[in-house]
């Protein structure tokens, strides 16, 4: 079969669906999912039986790297056909004490969503099987089109988003070019699979690899070209949060990265520790930005983030095991995170603001999404035997690995940063599960009607039991053969996820069992607070859990800063930029005199030079 048949399939429906009357949106809606189901079904079978077409042959290439991000791609282009075409159904928040009818979480043109969805699922397939740079650059280009195109469907916001993102990730695709150039300059070929360069005694080529690196952090999110997330996760439609920087863009970003560190070049340990030290700034400083944000779509903006950091450390180290824990661990982040923005895409569908002050006792509402998102609360902080815990073990593995090849301080520093990380992601995940679910319902939302969809639920459920199943059985799925052959390495510790699962379920029965058999007596009693007399409107709000950290003296300067857009590359840019423009439309009036007035003293300073 060929490996061309999902790109072909995904641009051809795109390129229909842009064309569709709105009429018919609802044959778009019902098509779509089964679209992006044939895609996946494909991707799978492609994995283990692919073929390239002869004539396609040295454009192409499908080695078990590229194959992996196919399978991942078609599996979340699924997963997210599946949910949009719930959530761009049209419905109404209602509540009928105020009477409010609210449709601003729905997409007003539902073929345009899907042909730009699945333009951008063929763009995707095309970057992850590309062996020529050239093909590589063009659809990489008009990944970020897409993106723009997407982000704008959103609510009031979401034109300075789509812009933001369009100009960073374009500004890095220019940084691209200069490195495909550098590296046609060195070895007069653009073939992936023809190219190894060391980085250890030239400066050229160094200079290379960090400008595919600068392309790489601007799509997958990694600091500091990361600033284009949080407005996107804020503004854009929930199934594009998804879609976009929460899967596919950290697919995409990190599977360069990784080829470059694989198959490109070869790392001198000086640019190997560049990026862990990047991917562990990003780990620490994101997930501090996560805990304060009061919006749920903030704080998961943050923590997509700070995920990405966890990748970026695995493949700086450079050693195989460190790798292959980069790459589950992108695979992983792409399930966990596409599920907790699918659920609060859910709340907001039914609650009308993902405001965390504004929510709480929704455990008894949702309990299908509360399940969903606390499994995948769980495995982003790496909690055993889910997956997160697995990829984020191997990482560990493989920087301590370089303690022996380099210096051991700058590992070190980077590996208590990422276990750090580790905890306040826990801290952080409690208090979004415990602001929306488990405190007092908030009079906002006391009184609304609440709808299920089960287009909506099934894509979490699929999610949340791939977060299970991949921490259960992800030993020996990593130990497989296949898996072995990309990346040959050998797991260190006596962590196996079977048993420490049936463990874990063995101890929940005995639990059970002798609170079953002692008969124990449950006593319900009021809060107690100080002697403080409780009341009905009372609330303890989650989302001010962690507020007494932004008043540390240290970090409320760096909060401080963080507020007015130091450490916003874009604003920083923006700024010099509007200065120097500024400068010009002093000049630029309008005015014909004036105009002529200059091209006067032009001339005559030509003429005294000549």
């Amino acid at each position: 079969m060929s490996i061309l048949l999902p790109i072909e399939v995904s641009l051809i429906a795109g390129t229909v669906f842009l064309f569709l009357p709105k009429k018919l949106e609802g044959f778009t809606r019902v098509v779509s999912p089964l679209i992006g189901s044939l895609n996946f079904v494909l991707a799978i079978i492609l994995f283990f039986n692919y073929s390239i077409p002869s004539y396609a042959s040295k454009y192409f290439m499908s080695d078990l790297l590229s194959r992996f991000i196919y399978l991942g791609i078609g599996f979340f282009g699924f997963v997210i056909s599946l949910y949009g075409a719930g959530y761009t159904k049209k419905s109404e928040i209602r509540n009928p004490k105020s009477e409010i009818k609210n449709e601003k979480f729905s997409i007003s043109d539902v073929n345009k969503f899907f042909a730009y969805f699945f333009l951008t699922l063929g763009s995707a397939f095309t970057v992850a099987v590309a062996n020529n740079l050239i093909l590589l650059l063009v659809f990489w280009g008009f990944l970020g089109v897409t993106l723009y195109l997407m982000i704008q469907q959103g609510r009031e916001g979401a034109n300075e988003a789509a812009k933001k993102s369009l100009i960073i990730i374009g500004a890095s695709d220019c940084f691209l070019i200069l490195g495909i150039g550098i590296i046609w300059q060195l070895t007069h070929t653009l073939n992936i699979t023809e190219i190894s360069l060391t980085t250890h005694y030239s400066l050229l080529i160094s200079v290379s690899f960090i400008c595919f690196a600068i392309a790489s952090f601007a799509k997958a999110g990694n600091m500091p070209l990361h600033t284009w997330i949080p407005p996107t996760a804020a503004t854009a439609p929930i199934p594009v949060t998804a879609y976009l920087p929460a899967s596919l863009d950290k697919l995409l970003g990190i599977y360069l990265l990784a080829r470059c560190v694989m198959s490109i070049y070869v790392v001198s340990p000086g640019l190997s520790s560049f990026l862990m030290i990047f991917g562990a700034l990003t780990i620490i400083f994101a997930v501090f930005m996560a805990m304060i944000q009061h919006s749920g779509r903030k704080l998961l903006s943050y923590h997509a983030v700070s995920q990405v950091g966890y990748m970026v450390l695995g493949i700086g180290t450079g050693n195989p095991i460190g790798i292959a824990g980069g790459l589950f661990h992108m695979f992983n982040n792409a399930i966990y995170k596409s599920c907790l923005f699918l659920g609060l895409g859910e709340i907001e569908k039914n609650t009308g603001t993902d405001d965390l002050d504004s929510l709480g006792g929704l455990a008894g509402k949702m309990p299908l999404t509360l399940f969903t998102m606390l499994t995948a609360s769980l495995a982003i902080s790496g909690i055993p035997p889910l997956n997160g815990f697995f990829s984020k073990w191997l990482v560990y593995q493989g920087v301590i690995n370089t303690f022996g090849s380099r210096n051991a301080f700058i590992p070190a520093l980077c590996l208590i940063a990422a276990l750090f990380g580790s905890a306040l992601t826990l801290a952080s995940f409690m208090k979004l599960i415990h602001s929306i679910f488990l405190a007092r319902k908030s009079t906002h939302i006391s009184h609304f009607t609440f709808h299920i969809s089960q287009l909506l639920i099934v894509p979490q459920f699929i999610l949340a039991i791939a977060c299970i199943a991949l921490g259960i059985f992800a030993y020996p799925l990593i130990v497989n053969p296949i898996f072995k052959k990309m990346l040959p390495f050998e797991v260190v510790g006596i962590w196996r996820p079977e048993m420490a699962t049936g463990l874990i379920i063995v101890g929940i029965l005995v639990g059970l069992l002798i609170y079953g058999v002692s008969r124990v007596k449950v006593r319900i009693t009021p809060a107690f607070i100080g002697g403080e007399k409780v009341t009905p409107d009372m609330k303890v709000s989650g989302a001010d859990f962690y507020l007494t950290i932004s008043e540390i003296p240290l970090f409320e300067r760096i909060y401080s800063w963080a507020k007015r857009n130091f450490f916003d590359i874009y604003e920083i840019f923006k700024t010099w930029v509007f200065f120097f423009t500024r400068m010009f439309r002093l000049v630029h009036t309008g005015s014909l005199p004036f105009y002529l007035l200059w091209i006067v003293i032009g001339l005559v300073i030509i003429l005294l030079i000549m």
